[in-house]
């Protein structure tokens, strides 16, 4: 509601239509927020993952302020300076940077399956829901059926996107292709997909 006693008509005028513009932004963003029936971002929670990354960037870390900031030699057979530089700058830096935005983005819309693995994934992988057959609740084990976590595909043709844990969604496609999708949330993860799948499938 405006409070619009103060100010001239013109004025009056300019935010009524200010208001009306600002309520259909609103709307239409409401209209997309009702279209994403689950979404789930997940981040790795190994405390191995993280262990490494620290460990992996620490030794290159130490390296260069020992030879590049201290000029004592780092290593039995050491790399130029700028190498090593290099090096820091690539492991040292960016790895955990980028290994530590890593998150899995799970979405079901009304049209299909969206998921999205920052930052390897610059858009959306979609699965409309024309081309998925059937789809269950699946417990699984991510290092044995497919030899770890992240994007990964077994010697069967299996496809697995999968973060951390060892429960999610089996989707089995009009292909015959499986795809697995690890989740935190199996069971509301198929809520979501029974509660618009039918309908689309019909």
């Amino acid at each position: 509601m405006l409070f619009t006693g103060s100010y001239s008509t013109k004025e009056q005028i300019c935010l009524k239509r200010k208001d009306i513009r600002l309520s259909k932004e609103w709307l239409d963003i409401r209209k997309d927020d009702d279209s994403v029936l689950y979404r789930e971002v997940q981040r790795p929670r190994q405390l191995l993952y993280i262990i490494m990354i620290i460990v992996i960037s620490g030794i290159f870390w130490w390296g260069f302020i020992q030879q590049v900031i201290y000029g004592i030699q780092f290593g039995d057979k050491p790399m130029s300076d700028i190498g090593l530089v290099i090096a820091w700058v690539l492991i040292g830096l960016m790895m955990p940077l980028l290994a530590f935005q890593v998150k899995m983005i799970t979405e079901v819309l009304g049209d299909g399956v969206y998921i999205k693995f920052v930052p390897f994934h610059f858009e959306y992988r979609d699965f409309r829901y024309q081309s998925i057959r059937d789809y269950k609740s699946v417990s699984f084990s991510s290092l044995k059926r497919f030899g770890g976590w992240g994007i990964s595909i077994n010697l069967n043709g299996e496809r697995l996107y999968n973060i951390a844990g060892s429960e999610g969604v089996e989707l089995r496609l009009a292909s015959g292709e499986i795809v697995i999708i690890g989740s935190k949330n199996p069971d509301e993860l198929k809520k979501a997909l029974d509660l618009s799948f039918i309908e689309n499938t019909k």
